[in-house]
Order: structure tokens, then sequence, then C-alpha cells
């Protein structure tokens, strides 16, 4: 899969999610395929609604993955609150009696979430950046160019 930087007016960038979502109660829905197939539709229906580049989704028993490609609008918060917001409200409002019996109460999906950014940046295309695309910069500079530091978050710094 390769990943392509978006271009807007006053930024230039990329914001891939890899993304989880869990019913509530950790119930294991996703077993009928109706109701796997609705879900799918709601959060693709709400990716477009929102502006949200939905380009994988795959389902276990009782989770949700998705792949969220450049969404340079949206924090991995509101992506999330919109996807989630918006087919828990279709599903219950539409189909509630397809999963009625094993998921009681007012909700379709638990208030967390996973995610995790995804993408081409590491320390290692970072140091190529700083060291090798930045040079032009620094040829007519009075100083030298400096070398990327990497810092440990782990630790404190004195």
């Amino acid at each position: 899969m390769s990943f392509e930087l978006i271009s807007a007016s006053h930024a230039v960038g990329e914001a891939n999610y890899h993304m989880q979502f869990t019913p509530a109660y950790r119930k294991s829905i996703f077993g009928d395929d109706c109701v796997k197939t609705l879900t799918r539709d709601y959060l693709l229906a709400a990716g477009k609604r929102y502006n949200i580049s939905i380009s994988a989704i795959s389902f276990g028993p009782d989770h949700c993955h998705l792949f969220v490609v450049n969404c340079k609008n949206h924090s991995p918060a509101q992506v999330a609150g919109l996807l989630k917001g918006f087919s828990s409200h279709m599903m219950r409002k539409h189909h509630a009696k397809l999963f009625c019996k094993i998921l009681a109460g007012k909700k379709f999906w638990t208030s967390g979430y996973f995610y995790r950014t995804v993408g081409a940046v590491n320390t290692v295309t970072i140091q190529h950046y700083v060291e090798e695309s930045q040079s032009k910069h620094w040829k007519h500079a009075k100083q030298a160019q400096t070398k990327l530091i990497e810092f440990n978050s782990k630790r404190s710094a004195l």
C-alpha cells in the first residue's frame, strides 16, 4: 500500500489511522452477516458524510478494524466519534431487532476505541529528511546543519 501526501492551501502531509471499535459489552454481534454488512455500510456512509476516507474495514465477531486514510481535518477522537455516533444511531434506529437479544441497552459501541497512526514516517525517514533533504537550506548559512536529536519519552530530561 502506498501513502500519498495530501496538499492543502497551507499544509502538506498525511494522516492515516488504524482504528478498532468494539460493540457495547464486547458482544459478538458481527457473527451475523446482516449486522456486519449494515454496520460496514453505515460506517462508509458516515465517512462520506464527514469527508473521512475509509480504505479498508474488517470484522471479528466482537470488533471492527478500520483503516482511515488522508484524514487531515479530524483528530482520531473526532474520527471515532463521528463514525461510531452515526453508525450507532442508524443501527439502533433502523435495525435494532437484528441484535437486541444479544446487545441490550441504549448503545451500540463501547465508549472507548483503539487507534494507531500509520504511515511512512519513522526515525529513519526523519533522519534522512533532516540530513539529506534539508542540506540545500544550509549551504549559505554560517552555521552547520544540526543532526536529529532523539528523545526517550520514558526518561525525564534534566
